[in-house]
């Protein structure tokens, strides 16, 4: 099997490659800049190739590529409230939450830095083949939204979250109780308007 061949075999099996995983395969940077120039393959970020594109417009699957550059990243913030579909709020960046001191310094990113408890509470883990995309849950999502977003976007996500047959109030209280977001009253009070 020549290395284009293993190449492909490796992105249909993992979806992408990254430019690490690709040396240790035998692959050089310049082959895969080749590829890329012809269009045989895609180049997705910095150092991330795939060959097909449709997992892009995956609503969980397009994360994947971020935890793999990242591997303590949580899709968070806008992210993590557009997946559950609790904002209508244009996602312009990928939101991640990363332990400090952790530091990234790209564009495509909007940054969070939680630490102990604020980080760890409510990460779910979605596995694609060898990949995982770690997001928060429903509950720590819209938590977060008080934290980190405007009170409209996070009000919002809130009376999104109560209409759902999914809700666990108990957890979201929890939840806030234990991030110091206490959420008591503005649920009593959007749940009497319901």
């Amino acid at each position: 099997m020549d290395k284009k061949d293993k190449l492909l075999s490796y992105l249909k099996e993992n979806t992408f490659i990254m430019l690490s995983e690709a040396r240790k395969m035998g692959l050089s940077p310049m082959m895969l800049s080749r590829l890329a120039a012809k269009e045989e393959i895609y180049r997705i970020a910095h150092g991330v190739y795939a060959h097909e594109l449709e997992w892009l417009t995956d609503p969980l699957k397009k994360y994947i590529s971020t935890c793999a550059l990242y591997p303590k990243a949580v899709i968070s913030g806008i992210s993590a409230l557009t997946y559950y579909g609790l904002t209508d709020v244009e996602e312009r960046q990928i939101w991640i939450a990363l332990p400090a001191p952790h530091i990234i310094h790209n564009p495509r990113y909007r940054l969070i830095r939680p630490s102990g408890i604020s980080y760890s509470l409510g990460i779910t883990r979605h596995r694609f083949g060898k990949r995982t995309v770690r997001i928060y849950d429903l509950e720590k999502s819209v938590v977060d939204a008080f934290k980190y977003t405007t009170e409209e976007v996070a009000l919002k996500a809130l009376k999104a979250y109560l209409k759902r047959k999914d809700k666990d109030v108990q957890k979201l209280s929890g939840y806030a109780r234990r991030l110091r977001k206490p959420l008591d009253e503005i649920i009593t009070i959007l749940g009497a308007d319901e």
